[in-house]
C-alpha cells in the first residue's frame, strides 16, 4: 500500500490518535536503513542496517563520561561489521561464487 492508498484508507475511516482523538498527519515515505558515503569522494549512496549501530546509542553514557560530560562529541565506527545483503549477481567478480555466502 502506498502512502496515497494509506491516506484514504484513513481519511474514509476518520482515523484518530487513540489516546487523545487527535487527527494523525499524512503518510510520509522514510527509510529505517543508515545513509552514508561509500568512495574516496563520497559520491556514491550507500544505506547501512540500523541494528549494526546500536552499539554507538547503548554505550552513549559512556563515552560521554569518557569525554567529560561534555557536548558535543562524536562518536563513530569502525571495521567489517556490514554486509553486502544486495548484490548485483551470484558473486561480485562474476565467477558465480560470493565471499558472502556460506
Amino acid at each position: 500500500m502506498g502512502k496515497d492508498e494509506m491516506a484514504a484508507v484513513m481519511k474514509k475511516f476518520d482515523m484518530k490518535a487513540p489516546l487523545t482523538n487527535n487527527p494523525l498527519t499524512e503518510p510520509i515515505e522514510f527509510n529505517l536503513m543508515f545513509q552514508t558515503h561509500i568512495g574516496p569522494s563520497g559520491a556514491v549512496k550507500g544505506f547501512l542496517r540500523p541494528e549494526t549501530a546500536q552499539g554507538i546509542f547503548v554505550n552513549f553514557k559512556r563515552l560521554l563520561e569518557f569525554n567529560q560530560g561534555k557536548l558535543p562529541f562524536a562518536a563513530a565506527q569502525i571495521g567489517n561489521s556490514f554486509r553486502n545483503e544486495i548484490s548485483p549477481g551470484p558473486g561480485s567478480s562474476g565467477s558465480g561464487s560470493s565471499p558472502w555466502r556460506r
